[in-house]
């Protein structure tokens, strides 16, 4: 496992608004729409964070005004750099929220 591709690709991802902003708008407030309902799976958070490197961190580090190389993630990579979203996600707004009774 290379943890050192790995940290670029999360920089990367805190660092460009794109992929911040999907982050924020698409992944958060789903979680968020779960954590309500109490029905949240932290395991089940870190697959739906996996989709959002393919679908918006990857074909972004990708393109030639960006990067310009292809971050391609092994399984372990990919499931690291999930987790590390799960874990900022779940300190900065998912831990203070409470589920409607």
């Amino acid at each position: 496992m290379d943890k050192i591709k790995v940290n670029e690709v999360i920089l990367f991802a805190e660092n460009n608004y794109y992929c911040y902003q999907h982050l924020m708008n698409d992944y958060l407030t789903n979680l968020q729409k779960k954590k309500l309902r109490g029905v949240y799976d932290r395991n089940k958070a870190i697959t739906l964070l996996e989709y959002f490197y393919s679908n918006y961190v990857r074909p972004e580090f990708k393109k030639r005004t960006e990067m310009g190389y292809d971050p391609k993630l092994d399984p372990a990579e990919r499931k690291m750099f999930a987790t590390h979203f799960r874990n900022y996600l779940e300190q900065e707004f998912l831990n203070k929220m409470k589920k409607k009774k």
